[in-house]
């Protein structure tokens, strides 16, 4: 019976999220008061994997102190690969295959079989996921890796192309399977999640490249198969500040609509607040916010709408509107439209 090992992809700049990555990598920014890694090491820990790789470049010794506890909460064994160079995907999983490898030959455990499984995913994954069930489907395809893909977004360019028929790939970029060359195909995005047998992760080099054109392209020109999941669930892209905020408004106006919303079991009619005693009576809301468990709200400030605070102190008179602050401390005066993480502020294009 084959093994199932985490991956979790956290080595990048986070470039489109400046200037919140100059200070924190965004594996750890904090998407409804809660780091976005905590999401991607949540679902390999419910598909009952317990060893997680984890590969370090940006910032990389700000990520274990804040993993290593978290992980110690789920039940998972977290191994980093760090790297010197950036790695990309390719080499980044690569790095990551070699450390897990490592860590069984360290602790003396059994080395990985052909047939063992390592589900990669990104440190900013923000999805609904039954990955119990996807991990199953990619051993029931016999294929030796399955991507997951959802329906495009609207007006959207996707970035695969599936065979209606066999669920198959047949395109990904300029590369193209020979057999599929007229199948009826559907455009999807790639979700960001690989299920890939280690039998090919030797095919890989620890030098700095791409999955697609490394792996995933060669492997459909010569004819191999890739299996695809489809998931019509939740997906977010955070890939900018306005994205960012797009996807906190919605989960705070839908808090099931992602179920690893921390706000969810505590919102009430459009508020949630955990930081019992230290609102000041006066403050008025106009919901919906979350208020997390390290925040301060002084007398006659106004919150809200659409407004998520944790690590902060509002000061007397200070409004708060379609915002996040976290890790900003003292605030005082008018906030509206911005994005505000330790320090640093970005307006947003509304």
């Amino acid at each position: 019976m084959s093994s199932v090992f985490g991956a979790v992809l956290c080595a990048g700049y986070g470039s489109r999220m400046r200037p919140f990555t100059e200070v924190i990598p965004k594996p750890l920014i904090p998407f409804l008061n809660t780091p976005l890694i905590t999401y991607a090491l949540n679902h390999l820990a419910m598909a009952n994997i317990s060893t997680v790789g984890i590969n370090l470049s940006h910032l990389a010794d700000t990520i274990p102190p804040v993993v290593n506890p978290i992980a110690k909460v789920f039940g998972l064994q977290p191994v980093y690969s760090r790297e010197w160079e950036m790695l990309g995907t390719a080499g980044g999983v690569r790095g990551i295959y070699e450390a897990i490898l490592k860590y069984h030959e360290e602790s003396h455990l059994d080395p990985l079989a052909d047939d063992d499984i390592i589900v990669v995913m990104n440190g900013d994954s923000v999805m609904n996921l039954d990955l119990l069930t996807h991990i199953e489907a990619h051993k029931a395809s016999g294929a030796e890796v399955s991507l997951l893909v959802r329906e495009k977004a609207k007006g959207q360019r996707g970035t695969v192309w599936i065979d209606n028929e066999k669920k198959l790939l047949t395109r990904v970029r300029t590369h193209t399977h020979p057999l599929f060359s007229d199948a009826q195909e559907t455009e999807y995005d790639f979700a960001g999640v690989h299920f890939i047998n280690v039998s090919l992760l030797n095919r890989l080099k620890l030098e700095p490249g791409d999955i697609i054109t490394e792996l995933y392209g060669p492997m459909l020109e010569a004819g191999e198969s890739i299996h695809v999941c489809v998931t019509e669930d939740y997906w977010a892209a955070l890939d900018t500040p306005e994205l960012y905020m797009e996807a906190t408004s919605r989960c705070l106006e839908d808090p099931s609509l992602f179920k690893q919303n921390p706000a969810g079991s505590t919102m009430k009619d459009g508020l949630a607040i955990l930081a019992a005693g230290q609102i000041d009576d006066d403050a008025k809301f106009k919901r919906p916010v979350f208020v997390g468990a390290n925040t301060t709200i002084g007398p006659n400030t106004r919150v809200g709408s659409h407004v998520v605070l944790d690590a902060v102190e509002l000061q007397p008179g200070a409004e708060v509107s379609n915002a996040v602050l976290y890790g900003m401390g003292a605030v005082e005066g008018e906030w509206r439209d911005c994005l505000a993480i330790l320090g640093k502020v970005k307006a947003l294009k509304c």
